[in-house]
């Protein structure tokens, strides 16, 4: 019951995605809204590894970016995260696929197949109750990227749409020292 329960929600916020998100910040009143903790999530990779919080430990920062295989931006924007995902020391960029949750994984081929087209070579995670908990509830639109520290617990603001390298890489300069 518990996995049919998510699957349904996790289609139901697939179907908000009727078209992928322009370029703004999350939070158009310029207020921070309430920061999103993903340092309890489990889940799994596109590999099928488990994988917990702790993935954020090793890193001062983490980009985490909530993409679609039928979001266009997305997969334009994912080659200049791959650049960004070895750019920076104590940096990395996660990838969160709204397309496939653990419990229904028949979207895989087709990320699978787009990772390697744009050579994403970042982490990509399915869907999870605790992820969906966390974050994916409360999204609207695709691209979405937040940052978070090495607790998982978001820094900055969640930024909707699509970004260049040299934009992202701006971003991820300054918050780094913020968390410094």
């Amino acid at each position: 019951m518990k996995k049919q329960y998510l699957t349904l929600m996790i289609l139901a916020v697939l179907l908000l995605f009727s078209a992928c998100g322009g370029s703004a910040a999350a939070d158009a009143d310029g207020e921070e809204s309430n920061a999103t903790a993903l340092g309890g999530i489990t889940t799994t990779d596109i590999e099928g590894n488990a994988v917990d919080g702790s993935l954020f430990s090793g890193h001062k920062l983490t980009m985490v970016n909530f993409w679609s295989t039928t979001c266009p931006p997305c997969i334009r924007e994912m080659p200049d995260l791959a650049e960004l995902h070895i750019a920076h020391e104590g940096f990395q960029v996660v990838g969160i696929v709204l397309n496939i949750a653990e419990t229904n994984m028949d979207k895989l081929p087709d990320v699978l197949d787009i990772v390697e087209q744009t050579g994403a070579a970042y982490p990509h995670l399915a869907v999870s109750e605790s992820l969906y908990e966390a974050k994916v509830k409360d999204i609207q639109y695709v691209p979405e990227t937040i940052f978070v520290d090495s607790t998982g617990t978001q820094v900055g603001e969640a930024y909707v749409g699509a970004k260049k390298y040299d934009a992202w890489n701006e971003i991820v300069e300054e918050l780094l020292q913020e968390v410094e």
